[in-house]
């Protein structure tokens, strides 16, 4: 099995239609993620691409399994909850719709289990800067609309944490390098 080359965009990037972008926490929009030869989500859908950042940054130094963490490309997040039950406490609940699939460590390279039962491994790395740039394209664009306007205490808890995970993944992520490079 060789390494496959990652490429992951985010396309259409906006807010709920008809929210007030200060109220709406989650960006939405499309992504394009192929790996390797294989079109994981190709662009003509809608997802929820801040909790799709949140899980990709999650998977550069955790597993992830379908049926026990969250959708990797979710459909919608209804809202963000602490849940010490989680491995970073926090639990974003969903419809179950969305485009998910297992990523297991074998040191620094990952396998991708597709959808449709294909394996394909990538270098963390290759996967690593293409998650980062992503993630960092959908907080910039989180930040136009800074800061949020929180009504729900629960919700607010729920939002900082997540934004706090967020912080640490993407740091933690600084620390691995391309090519000799800091990313």
């Amino acid at each position: 099995m060789e390494n496959a080359k990652v490429e992951l965009r985010a396309e259409s990037l906006h807010w709920i239609d008809g929210s007030d972008p200060h109220e709406d926490c989650c960006v939405h929009g499309r992504i394009f993620l192929r790996i390797g030869e294989h079109v994981v989500s190709d662009g003509n859908d809608d997802w929820t691409v801040s909790t799709a950042a949140y899980n990709f940054l999650r998977t550069i130094f955790q597993d992830h399994e379908p049926g026990i963490n969250e959708t990797l490309i979710p459909c919608c997040g209804f809202t963000m909850l602490p849940a010490g039950s989680t491995n970073d406490g926090l639990y974003i609940p969903n419809c179950g719709n969305g485009i998910d699939w297992s990523v297991t460590h074998f040191d620094n390279v990952l396998e991708h289990t597709l959808p449709h039962g294909v394996s394909v491994r990538t270098d963390l790395r290759d996967w690593a800067i293409p998650v980062i740039e992503f993630a960092d394209e959908i907080e910039t664009f989180l930040k136009t609309a800074w800061p949020k306007r929180i009504h729900d205490e629960d919700d607010q808890k729920g939002f900082d944490l997540f934004m706090d995970n967020w912080k640490k993944r993407r740091a933690d992520a600084a620390l691995i390098y391309a090519d000799g490079n800091h990313i």
